[in-house]
């Protein structure tokens, strides 16, 4: 499942990818934009910011402000910085219980359906994601 909080950075990312300028803006405004609740901001940021995405300046002049190439951001890349996984079911992992594992007429149905999920949540960069929305 892809949580709140992934859709909150995407949306982020999105915001100030779209909103680029040389200068800085002021995180609560990409909140109000993207309607995400101010009280997240500061964690989702830094996340962002850790990441390497993100830069961040305190002070009069401070905000924030994109600083990777929206090409070299994938979905995929976003929900591993939130430190989450996208699973079609939790029997697909290896270390998961299940003892029906071995002869489960379902578990190849499951892992083809997270090998497509995968690829597309690794091809999905943030530039595409931005150009879609123009259509």
């Amino acid at each position: 499942m892809i949580t709140s909080k992934v859709e909150y950075l995407l949306l982020i990312l999105m915001d100030l990818a779209e909103n680029r300028t040389p200068g800085y803006v002021l995180s609560r405004d990409v909140a109000e934009r993207q309607g995400i609740p101010p009280k997240y901001m500061p964690q989702l940021m830094a996340l962002l910011t850790k990441k390497g995405w993100v830069a961040s300046v305190r002070g009069a002049r401070g905000g924030v402000r994109l600083v990777a190439d929206p090409r070299d951001i994938t979905i995929k890349d976003v929900i591993e910085a939130a430190g989450e996984k996208f699973q079609v079911k939790p029997c697909i992992d290896e270390g998961h219980p299940c003892s029906r594992k071995e002869r489960c007429p379902l578990r190849p149905v499951w892992l083809e359906a997270q090998t497509q999920v995968d690829r597309v949540m690794e091809s999905a960069t943030l530039a595409a994601l931005i150009e879609s929305r123009k259509h």
